[in-house]
C-alpha cells in the first residue's frame, strides 16, 4: 500500500512539472568555445537528464570490470568448496563402510579443494586407526593440536588411541587438557572421571563433581552416589594408614551426604567396634538400620553386644524396632532369640522371615532350633539339605563381575568397577531338592530306584535370588521346588 502510495505521489509530481514547463515553455541560450545553442528550459532538462543516464551507466560498467576477477575468483571457489564437501561426505562413507583404500583417496581430494586442513587431517587419522596404524593416525591428531579450532578434536582422537593402547598414564593427560578446552563436554567429563578412579585421585574427582553437575552428565542422585563413594573411598586409604580418627570424620560425611549408603555404615561400625568403641558402633547401625537393614550390619551389631542373652535380645529388640517389617529384623531377632534358649520367640521369627524369603542361613537357624530345642537330629538333617539347595546367603558380591569379597570395598578386586560391591545373593544355576525323598533308614522302592526324583535326586532350576526385595513380593518356595 505504502508503495503504491509513493508511485502514485511520484508521478504526480513528474506529471506536474512536464505540465508546468509545457505552459512555461521559455528560453535558454548557452555560449561556449565560440559555439551558440538556443532551446527551450524543457529541451535543456532532458538533455540533463540523458547525460546523467549516460554518466550512470559508465560508472556501472566500470565497476563490473573492476570487480570481475574477484567475481570470478568466488565462482571458481564456490564450485572448489563444492567439490570438496563431497569429497569429504564420500570419504567419511568410504571410512563408515570400512573401505580405507577410498577413503584416503577422497582424503587427497578433500585436500587439493578445501583450504583448512583441519577435515583432511581427521579424515586421514580416522582411516589410518581403521586401518590399525595407529602411529600415522597419533601423528595427525598431534598435528590437529597445532591451531586452536582443532585442538579439541586432536585431543579427543590422542585419548581414545591412548585408550585403545592401555596408555592411562597419557590418556588421563589428554583427558585433563581437553577438558581444560571443553570444561562441559559431557563425553571428556566420564572419560576423565574413569581415568581419575583408576589412578585413585580422589580429590581431583570429587572437584570434577562440581563440572559434571554444570553440564548435567549425572542425576542429582547419581552425583550424591559418586560425592559419597569418593569420600568413602578416601576413609578405605585413611583406615589403611592407621589414621583411624580421619577415616570416621570422612565416613561420617558420607553418610550425611547418603545416609542410606550400607557400604559406608558396615565401614565405620566395624571400625568403632575394632576400636572398642560398641555404643557408636550400634548407634550407627541404628541410624543406618531404619532405611537399610542388611545381615552385614546385623553380624557387626551382634558383635559388640555384652551382658547376658536375655539382655542381647531387649537390645536387639530394640534395633529391629526402627524397621519392624523388614526380614533382616526379623532374622536377626531370631539369631538372638536362640542364643538365649527363647525357642518360641525364634520359631515364631523365622517362620514369618520365611514367608516372605527363604535362603540357606534360615534352614540352617531351624536346624539349630529343632536339634537344640527338640534333639530331633533327624529333623535337623533334612532341614541341612534343605540349606544345600536353598538360595544362597547374601555376601558382598560386584554386581558387574559377579566377583565376591570378604568385606565391602569402593572398587570391585576383580574387574575394578567403581561403587559396584553390594550386599546380595547370586545368580545362579543350581539342584533343588525333591519332596519325595525317602526317610533315612528306609530304603527306596524298585519303582523309586528308576526315578532319579523319588530317590531324592534333584533336578536343576534357575536360582533368581538376587531379585528378592525382602519385602515379601517373592515367592517363599522360590529356587526350593523340583523342576517337573
Amino acid at each position: 500500500m505504502i508503495r503504491l502510495l509513493t508511485f502514485i505521489l511520484i508521478t504526480a509530481v513528474l506529471v506536474g512539472c512536464t505540465v508546468w514547463f509545457a505552459d512555461n515553455p521559455g528560453r535558454m541560450t548557452v555560449v561556449w568555445l565560440g559555439y551558440r545553442f538556443d532551446g527551450s528550459i524543457g529541451m535543456v532538462a532532458l538533455a540533463l537528464l540523458a547525460l546523467t543516464a549516460i554518466c550512470v551507466l559508465i560508472w556501472r560498467g566500470w565497476t563490473i570490470i573492476a570487480n570481475s576477477p574477484g567475481w570470478v575468483g568466488r565462482l571458481l571457489g564456490s564450485r572448489r568448496r563444492k567439490k570438496g564437501q563431497q569429497a569429504l561426505t564420500m570419504g567419511l562413507l568410504e571410512l563408515a563402510s570400512g573401505d580405507v583404500r577410498q577413503a584416503l583417496k577422497h582424503t587427497r581430494a578433500v585436500d587439493r579443494y578445501l583450504e583448512d586442513d583441519t577435515l583432511t587431517r581427521l579424515l586421514t587419522a580416522q582411516a589410518a586407526e581403521l586401518d590399525g596404524n595407529n602411529d600415522a593416525a597419533k601423528r595427525q591428531f598431534e598435528a590437529m593440536l597445532e591451531k586452536p579450532d582443532s585442538a579439541f578434536f586432536g585431543l579427543r582422537g590422542l585419548l581414545q588411541l591412548s585408550l585403545k593402547t592401555n596408555d592411562r598414564e597419557d590418556a588421563l593427560d589428554y583427558a585433563e587438557r581437553a577438558h581444560r578446552l571443553r570444561p562441559r563436554n559431557p563425553a571428556v567429563i566420564v572419560t576423565l572421571f574413569d581415568l581419575l578412579l583408576t589412578s585413585k585421585r580422589w580429590d581431583r574427582a570429587l572437584s570434577l563433581l562440581i563440572d559434571a553437575q554444570k553440564a548435567e552428565v549425572f542425576g542429582e542422585k547419581e552425583l550424591t552416589r559418586r560425592r559419597a563413594l569418593l569420600i568413602t573411598a578416601k576413609a578405605e586409604d585413611a583406615i589403611a594408614s592407621g589414621e583411624n580418627t580421619e577415616a570416621i570424620k570422612l565416613l561420617r560425611k558420607a553418610l550425611n551426604s547418603a545416609d542410606d549408603f550400607t557400604g559406608a555404615a558396615v565401614l565405620l561400625a566395624g571400625l568403632y567396634r575394632d576400636l572398642k568403641q560398641e555404643a557408636k558402633a550400634r548407634d550407627v547401625i541404628l541410624h543406618s538400620w531404619r532405611t537399610t537393614p542388611s545381615a552385614a550390619l546385623g553380624a557387626i551389631y551382634l558383635e559388640t553386644l555384652t551382658g547376658d542373652p536375655l539382655a542381647q535380645v531387649k537390645s536387639v529388640e530394640k534395633l529391629a524396632a526402627t524397621n519392624p517389617d523388614h526380614v533382616e529384623s526379623q532374622i536377626i531377632l531370631a539369631e538372638a532369640a536362640l542364643l538365649a534358649d527363647l525357642w518360641g520367640m525364634a520359631r515364631s521369627n523365622l517362620e514369618k522371615a520365611m514367608t516372605r524369603k527363604t535362603e540357606a542361613r534360615h534352614y540352617r537357624l531351624l536346624a539349630d532350633l529343632e536339634l537344640r530345642e527338640k534333639q530331633d537330629g533327624a529333623k535337623a538333617r533334612d532341614l541341612l539339605v534343605k540349606a544345600s539347595h536353598a538360595n544362597p546367603d547374601p555376601d558382598w558380591r560386584c554386581g558387574a563381575c559377579g566377583a565376591e569379597t570378604d568385606r565391602w570395598v569402593v572398587s570391585c578386586p576383580s574387574c575394578h568397577s567403581f561403587g559396584s560391591v553390594e550386599w546380595r545373593s547370586p545368580l545362579r544355576v543350581h539342584q533343588a531338592p525333591t519332596s519325595t525323598a525317602p526317610d533315612a533308614g528306609n530304603p527306596p522302592s524298585k519303582d523309586a530306584a528308576k526315578d532319579p526324583v523319588a530317590i531324592g535326586q534333584s533336578a536343576t532350576i534357575i536360582d533368581h535370588s538376587n531379585d528378592d526385595d525382602g519385602n515379601g513380593a517373592n515367592n517363599p518356595q522360590k529356587g526350593n521346588q523340583p523342576a517337573l
